[in-house]
This record gives C-alpha cells, structure tokens and sequence, in this order.
C-alpha cells in the first residue's frame, strides 16, 4: 500500500474502509448499467481529484482490469439468456438483456477495483493496522502479524532479485521446457523460504524484547484518531451517492 497526500490519505483508515464497504453494498442494489456506470465514476472521480493520484498510474493500475470488463460483458451478451436479440454473429447471439446484465456486472466490477486502489493508494499500513487495533479492537496478535505479513511482501521481492541475480553470475544456466521451470521454482524456493524463517525468527525476538506479549494492557505510542476530515470525507461520499440516485431517477 502507498500513501498520497491528500484529504482522503488523512482520513482515518478505518473509517475509510467501512465508508468503501457501504460504497460496495450499494453497487449491489443497482440493477441497471447507466446506474452502475454513474456509480463507477464516484471513486474515479474521487482517486483522480481529492486523492490525487496521478492519471497514468491510476490507468496503469486498472488496465489490467478492463480486459475483466470486456469478457465479462461478451460473455454474457453472447450467451446469457434474452429474448430481444440485438446482434448475431455466427453461432453467438447477443440479446438486449444479456447485453445489459454483462455491462452491469462488469461496470460493478471495475467499481469494486475502484474502491479498492483508492483505499490502497491513499493508505499507509501501519496506521491501517494500528486503526483496527484502536477504532476495531483487533487483538494485537493479530493485527502485529497482519503488519509483519504486509512488510515481508516488499522485502520477498527484494531477495527474489538477489537470488536470481547470484544464480546469473554462478552461471546457473536453465534447462528450456517444463523441467527447467520446476527446477527454477526449487531453486528459488528454498533459499526464499529459508530467508523467511530467519526473519520472521528476528521479528519475534525483537517483539519479545519489547514486552510484546499480545495483550490489551498496553499503550500506543502512535494513535490514530478519528477527526474532522472524517466526517468531510463521509459527506463527500454521500452527496455524491445522493446525487446519483436523483439523476437516475
């Protein structure tokens, strides 16, 4: 997760993530595309103004998405089922209807992307974890692993780089076809698994050195309130979502 600054990266994680679920739940309850699509626009509207995230990267992030868009959408005009037949092309028949639904689905689905590279554009994870733990009461086993787990997925990928760059100057050549594929994966594999273990190995004794023994008794050096910005972000939601029902309607 990365952070932008901005309105929407100062709201508070948790509050952000409840205000994207409801977001969600409200696409369910749309039932035509133009709905759908109108409903689409509220979080790209919202990732590229008030969450400034650049263009390209945003179209970077949810172009692999839009290849979903499109199978999704032939696939149910092709061959969902529909009386009213718009177009035919060979043995596929496409129908008003199945048209219709495979747009609303998919237009649904790139607005759960959406949401999602919001929230994970404009959060940082460690104030996501210490946001369950204080507005959730997430127990701090869980919420300490949940961060351990998101700190090593940046740093797995560092060593997966330094293992295949030691395997080039080894001269480690790799056998073409599906024998040299398993072979890499082996070779990769346990020299990653064993650098996890021995990370994870330090995490645990650096907790236990601080007196972290996962219970409630405990301060926070670090809080993340709930503030103004909150509210503001949770206005901005709703007057678009209001606004979007009345011009359907």
């Amino acid at each position: 997760m990365s952070e932008t600054d901005s309105l929407v990266s100062r709201v508070n994680p948790s509050i952000k993530l409840f205000l994207h679920l409801i977001a969600m739940l409200l696409l369910i309850v749309a039932k035509d595309p133009v709905t759908t699509l109108y409903l689409l626009a509220i979080p790209v509207l919202l990732s590229l103004t008030v969450a400034r995230i650049p263009l390209k990267r945003f179209l970077v992030r949810i172009a692999p998405f839009l290849v979903l868009l499109a199978t999704t959408t032939w696939m149910l005009a092709a061959y969902g089922k529909g009386t009213t037949v718009v177009y035919e092309l060979g043995w596929f028949r496409f129908t008003e209807e199945g048209l219709s639904n495979g747009l609303n689905i998919g237009f649904r689905t790139m607005a759960f992307v959406s949401y999602g590279l919001l929230f994970t554009e404009t959060t940082d994870v460690t104030k996501l974890v210490l946001s369950l733990m204080q507005q959730c009461k997430l127990p701090p086993k869980i919420a300490y692993a949940m961060l351990a787990a998101f700190r090593f997925l940046p740093m797995f990928k560092e060593e997966y780089e330094q293992v295949k760059a030691a395997h080039r100057v080894r001269g480690v050549a790799r056998v073409p076809g599906i024998r040299g594929k398993v072979q890499a994966v082996l070779r990769y594999t346990v020299p990653l698994l064993a650098q996890g273990i021995r990370k994870a190995e330090r995490v645990a004794v650096a907790l236990e050195a601080r007196g972290f023994d996962g219970s409630w008794n405990r301060t926070f050096y670090r809080t993340v309130p709930i503030t103004w910005r909150d509210g503001v972000y949770l206005v901005i939601l709703a007057v678009l979502h209001v606004g979007v029902w009345v011009l359907v309607k």
